[in-house]
């Protein structure tokens, strides 16, 4: 019997699977919304994320939230990834197509690496026909950013048809389902970055601010305006800038702040460009390869958001900034994201729109008003898959009297270690209390030290200032002596008294 079929499991897993080892902003959400949300609904469960290559491609993004490795796809490989869960979600993100050589130069392989990786295999077939028997497949909330062929199609078709519950993230994906003949209810569920206010705490947000602004990346004493956009808006970065400057004169009183939300995107060099054109202006720049919680605390602290990013946008939204998209090479995914946050004049595709939508966002109040209905639509897709995930943990042996009795024994030994740990802190503020007395006590005797050295400065000033009189009087007797030498009646008495005095040395 596998390990996954042992009834005497306490818990289930969930694998997700995804491009987590990239450095992307977006795709390092997925698997923490994911996780956040799953143990919500199913406490005490693991999850598990996959990637093309995982911990085999270091990722500067990651923040420590490392993926494992899918490997190359075989049958043998897919039964050990059944075996390792106990269900199987797919993304989030525009993973659902067959264009493995758009990953090459992000995963710094050859067109050739990654056809043989095919993590295409992986996100559209998942584990095959064979072992999606009794290991469910979810697709979870996908995008399609791409008509497939024919064949294509077909394999599409077939990876849907046998599974019990398929999510897409937006409408057009699921028009591009229906053209591969999908014929099945298919649920529409918005991207999970919506989601992103329940991911980080305020105070945590407050905290990683803060240390934004120690490094001196982000300005400590006036709003800050972000803006981001990948390598492909190069070329508009002299009309970016302009448009910039005069909406800082005027429309958005902040300094510039450059964000990069995907390095593997080539961010980097539009700051370049940008910069460079700002030269005359105060510009903050982020490093590269920051964790999504830095790049979520310089999104929640700004004044508004200028963005490319589809997840930075989002961000903002949820945040509720002002945010403007640069759409500037009329993306359909971009096009709906404006229609679904209400404000599609809030979206710019070249240097006029840009402008007006500027204008616009940050003259009136941002609106998050479809925000609830958006996040009710994801939960109800995460119960939907926390029901098949705990079916298929108990069709696979879990034992939910087990599960209890695990998660009583985990709940004993955290509250041991509360108390050890309360134990611990008392301990450390009786040191702390102890080293504050030493440090009082030295700070008194340093404030006597410090009055005794204003008493002899005192003296010493008084003493230089009787000095200073006494000089001035010598230098006016010398000048009244001097002023006596030049008179004619002594220097005509001169030789009676050189004589006089010669008699008086021989009287004596």
């Amino acid at each position: 019997m596998s390990r996954s079929q042992d009834s005497g499991r306490p818990v289930g897993t969930i694998a997700v699977w995804g491009t987590f080892d990239l450095d992307n902003f977006g795709d390092h959400l997925f698997p923490r919304v994911t996780e956040q949300e799953i143990l919500s609904r199913l406490d005490g469960w693991r999850v598990r994320p996959f990637s093309p290559y995982g911990s085999e491609h270091p990722c500067r993004m990651d923040g420590g939230y490392v993926a494992e490795s899918l490997g190359d796809w075989s049958p043998l490989r897919a039964e050990e990834l059944s075996e390792a869960a106990d269900l199987t979600l797919i993304g989030g993100g525009e993973i659902i197509h067959f264009k493995d050589e758009l990953l090459a130069s992000a995963y710094e392989a050859t067109p050739e690496q990654l056809a043989s990786r095919a993590p295409s295999r992986f996100f559209v077939d998942g584990l095959g026909a064979d072992f999606e028997q009794t290991h469910p497949v979810v697709w979870n909330a996908v995008g399609i950013p791409f008509v497939p062929s024919p064949e294509q199609a077909g394999m599409i078709n077939d990876a849907v048809t046998r599974r019990e519950y398929v999510a897409v993230r937006d409408p057009l994906s699921l028009e591009r389902l229906r053209a591969c003949g999908v014929e099945r209810d298919v649920a529409i569920v918005p991207d999970l970055g919506f989601l992103l206010d329940r991911l980080v705490a305020p105070e945590l947000l407050e905290e990683r601010l803060r240390y934004l602004k120690f490094m001196e990346w982000y300005p400590s004493d006036r709003p800050a305006l972000i803006v981001q956009a990948n390598r492909s808006a190069v070329p508009q970065a002299g009309e970016l800038a302009r448009i910039l400057e005069w909406a800082q004169d005027g429309t958005v009183q902040a300094d510039i702040v450059l964000l990069e939300t995907g390095p593997c995107h080539g961010d980097d060099l539009f700051a370049d460009a940008l910069q460079k054109q700002l030269s005359g202006r105060t510009v903050y720049r982020l490093p590269g390869g920051l964790p999504p919680e830095d790049i979520l605390a310089a999104l929640w602290g700004s004044c508004g958001v200028i963005a490319m990013s589809f997840h930075a946008t989002i961000a903002a939204y949820v945040y509720g900034k002002p945010w403007v998209i640069l759409d500037l090479f009329d993306q359909s995914k971009l096009r709906a994201l404006a229609e679904t946050l209400g404000a599609p004049d809030q979206r710019g595709v070249d240097g006029d729109t840009v402008s007006n939508a500027i204008r616009v966002a940050f003259s009136r109040p941002p609106d998050r008003a479809g925000l609830p209905e958006l996040q009710r639509q994801i939960d109800e897709h995460f119960d939907r898959v926390a029901e098949i995930a705990f079916r298929s943990w108990q069709e696979r042996g879990g034992d939910p009297a087990a599960r209890i009795a695990e998660l009583t024994r985990q709940s004993r030994l955290l509250r041991q270690a509360y108390q050890r740990t309360r134990q611990r802190q008392a301990v450390e503020r009786l040191v702390l209390v102890d080293r504050n007395e030493e440090l009082r006590a030295e700070q008194d005797q340093l404030r006597a030290e410090r009055e005794q050295l204003r008493v002899e400065r005192d003296q010493l000033r008084a003493a230089h200032d009787k000095m200073v009189v006494e000089l001035a009087r010598l230098r006016h007797d010398a000048g009244e002596y001097q002023a006596l030498q030049d008179t004619k009646l002594v220097r005509w008495s001169e030789p009676l008294r050189s004589a006089y005095g010669k008699i008086r040395r021989s009287d004596s």
